[in-house]
């Protein structure tokens, strides 16, 4: 284990803003978990559980503890004719565990390819792409709990599971640490690719059936295509969720905007796509100082140099603001922000 005192944030976050936490903690197994609760002060700060920080925007200096597990390792818990069991380090690469998947022919995750960060962070965020969240495959996580300082297992269903969101990020942020994730994968392919934008992929390539090794690949490309890479162009991929609206309201709303994309979500929901909102408000490719947006992709937040959490949120709140004007829409953040009254102040 390794414990530092006023660390720099600019590692600590694919924004790589600027700004210091008071303490930072790199674990390499779960056994030094105990330790490190003995070590740090973990009752009086606030505490913060990081992978490689690709979805999180840090506002200000951080007064609390940043704890990076390092756990390694993929595990065939059980196999049955139909399905696996397989049990993940939290601190595995996502993209490189995908890529184990599909080399063993545990099949489900394919349309996941390329997602940044790590296992650990994915039932978080409850990470998803092109028609598949993790939340499909996901049987349960391992946690060290500081509140009572033991090793517990919680089921998926316990976790709050939703679009973008989980009990994860809201009420047990701070509280747990995940160790472990498990899931429960497919031994033969069941392969989605109904979503129009991989769809149209797959079919420029070829006319046959695509295999999960064809998702895997057709999704790398869109994604390469599509986002920038945040080791030259600091960002966290999309900055707001997709917003999910009652059925009735969508169609209502698509009356005045002919034009407006639909996706179903559930029996009464439709999604609306972001980027769409934001590149009909003229975003994409803007910029404004240090901040901008992609130009392939209007629900990408970019830096240009060395912008502050504070300059980016400013610029966000300019994004947000101007959908609402136009659609009446209030876009939600699926980074996240901390601390988290910042962007209601940046809102009000």
């Amino acid at each position: 284990m390794q414990y530092q005192e006023r660390v720099s944030l600019r590692r600590w976050t694919s924004f790589r803003t600027p700004g210091r936490a008071a303490y930072a903690a790199f674990c390499h197994h779960p056994h030094e978990l105990p330790q490190l609760q003995k070590l740090l002060p973990l009752n009086e700060l606030p505490r913060l559980v990081v992978g490689t920080g690709s979805n999180i925007l840090f506002a200000a200096d951080y007064p609390g503890i940043l704890i990076r597990p390092l756990f390694r390792g993929i595990h065939l818990v059980e196999q049955t004719d139909d399905s696996v069991i397989v049990e993940v380090a939290a601190g595995e690469p996502w993209h490189g565990f995908v890529r184990t998947c599909l080399r063993n022919h545990w099949y489900g995750l394919e349309n996941l390819a390329l997602i940044p960060g790590t296992v650990g962070a994915a039932p978080v965020h409850n990470i998803g792409a092109y028609g598949v969240e993790v939340s499909q495959f996901l049987q349960a996580i391992c946690v060290w709990d500081f509140a009572t300082a033991e090793f517990r297992w919680i089921a998926a269903q316990e976790l709050g599971l939703e679009y973008r969101s989980s009990k994860l990020r809201t009420s047990l942020l701070g509280r747990v640490l995940i160790t472990h994730v498990r899931f429960r994968l497919l031994r033969s392919p069941q392969a989605r690719w109904d979503y129009p934008e991989l769809a149209r992929s797959l079919a420029a390539e070829s006319s046959r059936t695509p295999t999960p090794e064809d998702i895997f690949r057709a999704v790398c490309r869109l994604r390469q295509q599509k986002l920038p890479n945040p080791r030259r162009l600091p960002n966290a991929g999309s900055f707001f969720k997709n917003p999910v609206l009652p059925l009735s309201v969508a169609e209502e709303l698509r009356k005045h905007h002919p034009q407006l994309p639909l996706f179903p979500h559930g029996p009464d929901h439709a999604k609306i796509p972001a980027g769409w909102l934001l590149e009909q408000c003229g975003w994409r490719g803007k910029r404004l100082g240090n901040v901008g947006v992609w130009p392939q992709h209007a629900l990408v937040v970019v830096t240009y140099g060395r912008a502050t959490g504070e300059e980016i949120l400013r610029f966000a709140a300019l994004l947000r603001r101007s959908v609402y004007e136009r659609f009446g829409i209030a876009l939600e953040p699926e980074v996240l922000i901390l601390p988290q009254a910042a962007w209601e102040l940046y809102c009000s």
